[in-house]
């Protein structure tokens, strides 16, 4: 184990001793996401679609079960591995999930497309989108109320890339971290982590206010 290892296991233990849903143990989280995020062994799923979801769905598990089971059968174990291996083996099922899904989405449509001569227009193709869901809705009513607050948290020197926008434009229907990039010029990285440490906690605490969490440890939107 080395030195960034070791200091992330000593934090896991000190962010677990404080109350689930405290501002303690939200800090905790925080610091230990940057610290796994920096010692560059998080599987990174190149070229494979949706990745940053698949990303972002690991940090809502880890979250929700690093020190208590939540979602899954037992919280995270250092005796049995690594935060990175436990982590990593969460994600690489993600990927696979997106990966997967991609190319039946994908054979679907090539099949549809041999098995019509006529012209299709593709959108017809795209499914009409559902009625927001009442959860969906509340929390659009929260960025509302709090969108003030939530503007003056960004990145630096960029106020038009704040939390207000970034919450936004990553509910249902996602915006993909690589079009938010191209848009705003910043690299994915950037966004994506400015995001963890400042927006998304945000909307996990609202969330957690709500009792927001399906059986997946998810927004049930």
């Amino acid at each position: 184990m080395d030195e960034l290892e070791a200091k992330i296991l000593q934090l896991i233990q000190e962010t677990c001793q404080h109350p689930s849903g405290s501002l303690a143990r939200q800090k905790g989280l925080n610091q230990i996401i940057l610290l796994i995020q920096q010692t560059g062994k998080l599987l990174r799923g190149v070229g494979i679609p949706d990745a940053e979801e698949a990303l972002q769905e690991t940090w809502w598990f880890f979250c929700r079960n690093l020190c208590e089971a939540t979602t899954a059968k037992e919280s995270y174990n250092p005796e049995k591995s690594s935060i990175i291996t436990w982590i990593n083996n969460y994600l690489s099922y993600r990927l696979q999930d997106k990966r997967i899904n991609y190319y039946e989405q994908k054979n679907k449509l090539n099949l549809f497309l041999e098995d019509n001569e006529q012209q299709i227009d593709p959108t017809n193709l795209i499914p009409a989108p559902p009625e927001p869901r009442p959860i969906l809705n509340e929390i659009n009513e929260w960025l509302k109320t709090n969108s003030l607050e939530l503007q003056r948290i960004h990145i630096r020197d960029r106020p038009d890339v704040n939390c207000y926008v970034l919450i936004a434009r990553r509910l249902p229907p996602e915006t993909p971290w690589i079009d938010l990039s191209k848009e705003f010029a910043i690299p994915v990285a950037t966004l994506s982590n400015f995001y963890q440490r400042q927006c998304f906690p945000r909307l996990l605490n609202f969330g957690k206010s709500q009792a927001y969490f399906d059986s997946e440890g998810y927004f049930d939107i």
